[in-house]
């Protein structure tokens, strides 16, 4: 049997294992003259930067001396600046915890910038002096530094050590990252009575060396403590980027994750398996729930602030307007709040403070309010099998009226408003906890109808100029975006100026509607000036004034990954275009009705009524994912739809 399994063993490594495009001396400081003078890698001859070797190697132990299993981690990767733009890709930072009992450490830190000058490789070694250690707050020092003397051609070499006693955090190793990678191993020594196990994700194929070495002797505990060493290895893993429509590139990474079961020794087993009741305990013994459950700290002002108002919506605006007038959202987004005194006092706090003081104020107002835990769309797709709050970035807030219909709010969020969330929060699960009862999984992906109506009326002149005034009203998540795009702009100037880029018009005598108000609608209407196609006695007019969707999202011939879709949403563009007297119309923009498997469909209609022309456009689309299988079919759907966008109504004199 022992050599069938070394036959069968051979077979796999000799099956996917092959040496890496560019050749490499794995052992530190053997950085060779051709890796210096490399100027491009010849897999991705794009590629700003490169990993040539990455060793990351993870043992677990039971540590005598300290009476615990410690996790000890050795990490050494050589990185190749191409490109001006990657010069700050070996710029470190780590956290440290400053727990006593998480006996955590980083050592052994070693930089060094490896450049070829006249034909000789230099070295330059980054002193201790520039490694810097800093409090980030009462649980975690910030350690950073960065590779010296980095230009264009250089070669660095990093190197270091961490210890923890928090073994069953082993985590995610990514084999694939943003950039190539020409080799990587990643090996794992783990002992016998450690309960594992793993998960891989991507693409990637792995050589696999299995070996066994002599753990730390735990004499009757544990008799003849051995470590189970595994070692995978990848060559050549392509870059995996962002994409038009990826909000997650990380999360299609291949990578590996280590997920710690259980302790098993002959006298004893220690179940470290968890399940979302588990998580749900720990988030209420957490300060998520402490903050909520806390005493409002300004009952008299939600007094005042309720005066008047009516329905439960009005009266929750006023709280939130009351927060945001008190704590000045510092535009971070966090999951554990901290305590109300530090942030009234500092009048600033991330949106998990604020979340935390509306629900306070809200619960003395007399509402039902809970947590929603989630991880934003950005961060990858919350593993279910995987419970554990580390699944969770953001926390946003349920309320349950009293006829039973539940509003969800991110209060931080000044273009927010109730089921309004930004794209980036659509999940289709994220957990409810409430302060009494069972938590549970709610669907935020498709909480408010998102809608665009657009309507032109326009006159067009002898001399091929349409003029008329424009009204756009937006709903939903095209409000939101709409009030954040005017804000980041700043000024009605640059609003003119980025409306006139894109409509290819003269704009003047802009006004916009909804901006300062907490609702889910806003609006704006602008008269303009825009001079059309002429040849001759023939005018070719656009009756688009703006284009609705993205000609990046399907431009690959082929993909291999989704495609994210920011939201679901409508499009309802009108049209009316009166011609000058002596013209007529010489051709329409054809009838067409498209539809895709998304789903998703749109139509165009196209009509002359006596001296004018008008012109429907409606745009439907019902998901926000476009899988790999469907995406042929869609990107033919696509090209269609920017194809409706470019049609022209060709008018003649006669």
């Amino acid at each position: 049997m022992k050599h069938l399994k070394f036959f069968s063993f051979l077979l796999l490594f000799s099956g996917v294992m092959h040496a890496q495009t560019i050749p490499v001396d794995s052992r530190s400081g053997k950085v060779s003259e051709a890796e210096c003078a490399l100027t491009t890698y010849p897999l991705d001859t794009a590629a700003a930067a490169l990993v040539l070797f990455e060793d990351h190697a993870l043992k677990i132990d039971f540590d005598v001396t300290e009476g615990v299993p410690l996790m000890n981690i050795f990490h050494r990767e050589r990185v190749k600046i191409l490109k001006e733009e990657e010069k700050d890709r070996c710029d470190f930072e780590f956290y440290v915890s400053r727990d006593p009992e998480d006996l955590e450490s980083l050592t052994n830190i070693s930089v060094v910038t490896y450049n070829l000058e006249n034909g000789k490789v230099v070295a330059s070694k980054l002193p201790r002096s520039n490694i810097f250690r800093t409090r980030e707050n009462d649980h975690l020092d910030k350690v950073t530094f960065a590779a010296p003397n980095v230009k264009v051609g250089s070669v660095i070499e990093v190197q270091f050590n961490r210890s923890t006693a928090r073994f069953r955090d082993i985590g995610d190793f990514y084999f694939q990252r943003d950039i190539p990678v020409n080799k990587c191993v990643y090996t794992l020594k783990l002992p016998r009575w450690l309960q594992f196990k793993t998960l891989t994700r991507g693409e990637a194929s792995y050589s696999i060396k299995e070996t066994s070495e002599g753990g730390t002797q735990l004499g009757d505990l544990f008799p003849g403590n051995t470590l189970d060493v595994t070692e995978y290895t990848a060559v050549d893993l392509r870059a995996l980027n962002r994409e038009p429509g990826l909000y997650c590139p990380r999360q299609y990474r291949s990578s590996m994750s280590v997920v710690v079961s259980g302790l098993r020794f002959p006298s004893l087993y220690r179940d470290y398996s968890t399940t979302w009741d588990d998580v749900d305990k720990q988030v209420l013994d957490s300060p998520i729930i402490g903050q909520i459950k806390a005493n409002c700290r300004f009952e008299k002002e939600v007094d005042q602030a309720l005066q008047g108002k009516e329905t439960p919506q009005d009266k929750l605006a006023a709280i939130i307007a009351l927060v945001r007038e008190t704590v000045q959202w510092n535009d971070s987004f966090r999951l554990v709040p901290a305590e109300a005194s530090k942030v009234l006092r500092d009048r600033s706090g991330d949106s998990a403070d604020i979340n935390a003081l509306v629900a306070s104020a809200a619960r003395y107002a007399g509402f039902d309010v809970a947590p929603v835990l989630l991880r934003c769309r950005s961060n990858g797709l919350l593993m279910n099998m995987l419970p554990d709050t580390d699944a969770f970035d953001k926390m946003i807030l349920r309320f349950e009226l009293s006829d039973g219909t539940a509003l969800y709010v991110d209060a931080a969020d000044p273009d927010g408003w109730f089921n309004l969330l930004r794209d980036n929060d659509l999940v289709t699960q994220a957990r409810v906890v409430p302060i009494k009862g069972p938590g549970y999984w709610v669907d935020l992906s498709n909480l408010s109808r998102n809608i665009t109506q657009y309507t032109v009326s326009a006159e067009l002149t002898p001399d091929g100029v349409m003029k008329g005034t424009a009204k756009a009203a937006y709903g939903g998540i095209p409000s939101y975006e709409f009030k954040e795009a005017v804000r980041r702009l700043d000024s009605e100037e640059k609003v003119l100026e980025l409306l006139e880029k894109e409509t290819s018009a003269e704009v003047e005598d802009f006004v916009s509607e909804g901006l300062e108000e907490y609702s889910d609608h806003s609006s704006m209407q602008y008269s303009f000036e825009r001079n059309c196609d002429v040849t001759g006695e023939t005018v070719y007019v656009n009756p688009f004034m703006e284009h609705f969707h993205s000609e990046t999202l399907f431009r690959a011939e082929e993909r291999k990954l989704p495609v994210d879709f920011p939201y679901q949403e409508q499009v309802v563009y009108t049209f009316r275009l009166v011609l000058p007297e002596g013209y007529t119309v010489e051709q329409l923009p054809e009838r067409r009705r498209i539809a895709s498997a998304l789903p998703s469909s749109a139509v165009l209609m196209a009509a002359e009524q006596g001296n004018a022309v008008t012109l429907s456009y409606r745009f439907d689309l019902g998901t926000l994912l476009c899988t790999p299988q469907d995406y042929q079919d869609a990107r033919a759907y696509w090209t269609a739809l920017l194809a409706l966008g470019e049609q022209m109504i060709v008018v003649k004199k006669n």
